[in-house]
């Protein structure tokens, strides 16, 4: 549908992200930032406060779009950081309001932080699950506790596994996020083998694969031996040589990556493992294996 008007849009506090596959979602801005914002690795956030929106802003929003726009909407996207930390009596109320006004939407979906995941029981995620809330965004980042201690992930990687299959269990789809080179040189190996014994063992229905960046953290990388693309490309293939996954949707295309994947595992493991080889040996004949991939560098 073509719209030369969209004046009715919310009103967005930016800078917004959401994740690639929401690119033709309606997004609500419901928090603004994120409820935890202490990974030393991110600063997505890092100018924004954290704040809930109300009930009555929120409802403002919607009541201005026009009722042949709500009729077209099949996809939502919840905002910013981590939305579903909203208070699960509020959360409900909202998901309520946009069940009713938006008749043919499909999904909703939102990023989850370990901190909601972990906070919210059962009960509470059976209840936003009804409302069509059922697609979550996840940074697991890494599933080595020594690389989450370096990231200030504030989590304990079994812990929060238990959790995610719990909620896959009742319904909830999970997109897993993973960072190349979060560990640096030292807990490189630990990192890429203990990360895929972690999505082996949730199989999660999306893996993606994204590579460690400058995004206002610049000192991240005084804490680590900064890796070399040789060893991101190293990880790369130890995670997809290890992760025994089951119709896992895998994709590395993010703008952070220098290398584009995409797939199925571990049903495409060999074609991605023979793929990666080539990039290696391309680089090598370029002799770039010894840099770093900063060409992206996100300031504001």
């Amino acid at each position: 549908m073509l719209l030369n008007n969209l004046d009715f849009l919310p009103k967005y506090s930016y800078p917004l992200y959401r994740p690639p596959s929401e690119a033709n979602s309606l997004i609500f801005q419901v928090t603004e930032g994120c409820s935890y914002n202490q990974c030393s690795f991110c600063g997505m956030y890092v100018t924004k406060k954290f704040k809930l929106k109300s009930f009555e802003d929120f409802k403002a929003e919607v009541d201005i779009i026009p009722d042949y726009v709500r009729n077209s909407v099949k996809r939502i996207f919840l905002a910013d950081g981590d939305a579903v930390i909203y208070p699960t009596e509020g959360l409900i109320k909202i998901l309520d309001y946009i069940n009713i006004n938006f008749p043919n939407l499909e999904r909703i979906s939102s990023y989850a932080g370990p901190q909601a995941i972990l906070s919210k029981g059962m009960d509470e995620w059976t209840h936003i699950l009804k409302r069509k809330l059922n697609l979550l965004y996840f940074g697991l980042e890494s599933a080595n506790n020594d690389v989450l201690e370096i990231m200030n992930k504030g989590m304990d990687a079994e812990e929060v596994k238990s959790k995610v299959i719990k909620l896959q269990e009742i319904g909830f789809t999970f997109s897993i996020m993973v960072i190349l080179g979060g560990g640096g040189v030292k807990f490189s190996e630990a990192h890429a083998l203990d990360t895929a014994k972690w999505i082996s063992e949730v199989n999660p229905k999306y893996l993606g694969m994204l590579t460690l960046f400058i995004r206002r953290k610049k000192n991240y990388f005084e804490k680590i031996e900064k890796p070399m693309i040789r060893h991101l490309i190293k990880e790369a293939r130890m995670m997809i040589e290890h992760i025994n996954g089951r119709g896992i949707i895998f994709r590395s295309n993010h703008v952070s990556n220098m290398f584009i994947l995409k797939g199925i595992l571990s049903e495409d493991r060999e074609s991605l493992l023979n793929y990666l080889d080539d990039v290696y040996l391309y680089l090598a004949s370029k002799k770039m294996l010894d840099t770093y991939p900063d060409y992206y560098k996100e300031e504001f």
